[in-house]
């Protein structure tokens, strides 16, 4: 029986590792995407080819065909690449906190308080991604259009970003609970 055990938490562990790897994957597109703003806003350059139907993968505002961001004056280019690319970064980090959890998790390491502050902060850093991008949006539509004849202002929630919020806090909350049973378990090893 304990062979099955350890042959299930052998295969496990092997799984974790291989997610950890693959996860770096999206972290290693999101870091060469992080110049992807600031050759939208300078260059006009549409995103790096990884464009699709007038949506960016690493540009978050939506813009009218009819806005010419050639036009903008350095600040605001450098605004709007600022508050693009930090999010960018926030996503990063947080997509890196999920693989050091999993790189714990093939270590076996699955109550620890570090394992469980991965759990916590991946979820914790989703929660910050996805309210500074309901947040960025009309800052950067009024940054964009400053210097427009007309000024635009928009701010949308959709159902993604509520999918995506009641995920990463849920995402947090199990963070908050495995780290309260790590505490516990390590509690009841000291008495023993």
């Amino acid at each position: 029986m304990n062979t099955a055990i350890t042959k299930k938490q052998s295969r496990l562990n092997q799984y974790c590792q291989y997610m950890a790897i693959l996860i770096l994957l999206p972290i290693v597109c999101m870091l060469i995407g992080t110049a992807s703003p600031m050759l939208f806003y300078f260059f006009g350059t549409n995103n790096i080819g990884l464009e699709s139907n007038g949506y960016s993968f690493f540009i978050f505002t939506a813009i009218d065909d009819s806005f010419d961001v050639l036009s903008l004056t350095f600040w605001q280019a450098a605004l709007a690449t600022l508050i693009d690319t930090g999010r960018i970064i926030i996503l990063i980090y947080a997509f890196n906190q999920l693989r050091l959890m999993l790189v714990n998790f093939a270590q076996a390491d699955y109550f620890s308080v570090k394992s469980t502050n991965y759990c916590y902060n991946f979820g914790k850093f989703l929660v910050i991604w996805a309210v500074l991008g309901v947040l960025s949006e009309p800052v950067i539509m009024a940054i964009l259009s400053y210097n427009q004849p007309e000024r635009y202002f928009s701010i949308s929630f959709t159902s993604e970003d509520f999918m995506t919020l009641l995920l990463a806090i849920s995402i947090m909350l199990v963070g908050q609970i495995l780290k309260k049973a790590s505490q516990i378990a390590e509690e009841n090893r000291q008495f023993i």
